[in-house]
């Protein structure tokens, strides 16, 4: 028997309803992009399997477009949400978060600045140059930074995806607001994006700073095709258990298999399998996912991917600084993609590694608390006021009153 977070695909749930599996796995997959990232030397590190961790950004380009579909599609297609009301919404629930940490990597060059003049120490390289010069500063605060015009990714790194995805939901909107919640003009999109990939991008899927917002556009809308599939009559009829364990097997083969090659562009397929499966929330699996640890990583989900590379910026900063006075023993390596550290102890490197985990935790929490969804909310409560201001102003006048007709209804407070 269903419970009452099951999905029963008929198609009318309402846009309030939270698919609290899938924001599990959203946790789960921001958690995995955080793994890879973490500055540690170990035997996994330069692996096919372990870099292809790294396409679980487009779980969030999949569930992204799902998510949008369910709770903007109707409302945006039927007028009851504007375009002005959507974007400030959007806007609302990525920049501030966005803006923060770029004040805070702004921060720590400024600190770089300091300790190159003052200690004449040079701190995990010279202080506004590379990916955090001054020439990328605007092109990140105005979103634009992974529109091939930088050939890096800058300042916070994976907020390459966040900037793409924007604009991503400028495109959304504006196809169902004149258009409606298409199937074919969904697809056609989705094979816009799928080919200007082949056509264009050197590594496949793994595009970022350069045909990122093609990587965007494919997975979204194959996003908007699942939604559209979990909530046709009858759909998921054949989830459960036994669905749930296949598709993880599914993605676990695919990410061992993969690599940067064209094999790759199946992520965004492998991932709606995921999500078609997972929707329907009637396996053990789920059951798992519903359970407090999972949701609390859903929730501060965004945190967790925006915050994390800040956490170990400092930490590279501080390792680099001690190492230099000789206050530690550690070994940094230069890659050809980052600088890893290691302590050449296991026992360490593993303190190290679960350090990280603990911390990005702790400060994603922080973030969600007093930055993420304090300020969703306000964004969200000034585009209801917009739209509530707006509705007002489009009522018709009332029909004028002839003198002397005015009545005042008397009641116990009136006289």
């Amino acid at each position: 028997m269903q419970t009452a977070t099951q999905v029963s695909g008929s198609g009318t749930l309402s846009p309030q309803h939270r698919f609290a599996v899938l924001d599990a796995w959203r946790g789960v997959c921001a958690m995995l992009v955080t793994i890879v990232h973490i500055p540690l030397a170990h035997r996994f590190q330069g692996t096919e399997g372990f870099l292809n961790m790294q396409m679980f950004v487009d779980f969030f380009f999949v569930l992204s477009g799902f998510v949008m579909c369910h709770a903007y599609g109707t409302s945006l297609s039927t007028g009851k949400t504007g375009f002005e009301g959507f974007i400030i919404r959007r806007f609302g629930r990525i920049y501030p978060l966005h803006l923060a940490l770029i004040l805070g990597f702004l921060a720590l060059e400024l600190v770089k600045l300091g300790a190159t003049h003052t200690l004449k120490i040079d701190i995990d390289g010279a202080p506004f140059t590379g990916p955090r010069s001054f020439e990328s500063l605007g092109a990140n605060l105005f979103l634009i930074q992974s529109f091939n015009l930088l050939g890096m990714t800058s300042w916070n790194g994976p907020a390459w995806s966040i900037s793409v995805e924007f604009y991503a939901y400028i495109v959304f909107a504006v196809v169902v607001i004149l258009a409606g919640m298409r199937t074919a003009l969904f697809a056609a999109l989705a094979t816009v994006g799928l080919a200007g990939l082949v056509a264009f991008s050197p590594n496949y899927i793994f595009a970022t700073h350069d045909y990122g917002f093609l990587r965007c556009i494919y997975g979204f809308f194959v996003g908007c095709l699942t939604y559209q599939a979990v909530m046709r009559p009858n759909a998921g009829t054949a989830t459960g258990t036994w669905a749930e364990l296949g598709a993880i097997a599914l993605l676990v083969v695919f990410m061992v298999l993969s690599g940067k090659n064209a094999s790759s562009l199946a992520a965004p397929l492998v991932f709606a399998v995921v999500v078609y499966v997972f929707a329907f929330e009637r396996g053990i699996v789920s059951k798992v996912l519903h359970t407090a640890p999972a949701q609390a990583l859903g929730l501060w989900s965004y945190s967790i991917y925006m915050v994390h590379l800040l956490i170990f910026t400092v930490e590279k900063m501080a390792l680099g600084f001690a190492a230099k006075k000789g206050l530690i023993a550690v070994t940094g390596i230069s890659t050809s993609t980052a600088k890893l550290w290691t302590f050449n102890n296991a026992g360490l490197d593993i303190a190290f590694f679960t350090l990280q985990i603990v911390l990005t935790l702790i400060v994603s929490k922080f973030t969600y608390d007093y930055i993420e969804d304090p300020w969703r909310k306000r964004f969200a409560a000034f585009a209801s006021r917009r739209e509530a201001a707006r509705t007002a102003g489009e009522q018709p006048n009332p029909a004028p009153v002839a003198p002397g007709s005015l009545r005042i209804a008397r009641g116990p407070g009136l006289r």
